[in-house]
């Protein structure tokens, strides 16, 4: 989905499409959303509840399927897809039981792990108050520094008086942060895998 459409939907709708666009688009959302506070677009506190509630609740739904479809065909391919042998996978039913603040960090920041990771959640059993308790917590803390980021920069660019100029600098900035998370998400998964060779 590009830039412009996502601004624009947001300027219409608000609150109404920010929740099903934060399930997918979160981090980055958070930041664009964020900048958009100082200009009057969103209050802060009600768009800090919705971007969390939006990445807490697929976490929720996911760890609910590999809790109780364990031996489902998807669950099974998803496992599978992201290299989790047996070896790796009795290293991370150990790493959610013992490190569930690790193990959810590694989770939320591992590009293409994500998924996976939390439906092992699930099926390893972890309780669930721990499970969201993390979720909500590393959530919130995400959101936080996102929105943080995004609030100075709408600051400043509410500073800038051409449209176009404003425009180039979102699309700037946008970029800077997808790209900055994308190589922290990418490095993290090597990470993950290292560890536990």
């Amino acid at each position: 989905m590009e830039l412009a459409t996502i601004i624009a939907l947001l300027e219409q709708y608000r609150y109404l499409i920010l929740f099903p666009l934060a399930s997918f688009e979160g981090p980055i959302l958070g930041f664009i959303t964020g900048s958009l506070v100082p200009l009057g677009y969103f209050s802060l506190l009600p768009l800090y509840a919705v971007l969390i509630a939006a990445d807490v609740l697929p976490d929720i739904a996911y760890y609910f399927l590999g809790r109780w479809g364990g031996d489902n065909r998807l669950v099974q391919k998803l496992i599978k897809k992201a290299g989790l042998d047996e070896e790796r996978f009795v290293f991370v039913r150990t790493l959610w039981h013992e490190q569930t603040t690790k193990a959810m960090l590694i989770t939320k920041f591992s590009y293409g792990l994500s998924t996976p990771l939390l439906v092992i959640a699930g099926l390893v059993h972890l309780p669930l108050g721990r499970f969201i308790k993390w979720s909500v917590g590393l959530a919130a803390g995400q959101y936080a520094v996102l929105l943080t980021l995004g609030y100075f920069f709408g600051g400043q660019l509410s500073l800038v008086d051409s449209a176009f100029a404003k425009v180039q600098l979102i699309i700037l900035s946008v970029i800077i942060i997808g790209v900055s998370y994308y190589f922290f998400t990418r490095y993290m998964r090597k990470a993950f895998w290292k560890q536990n060779i």
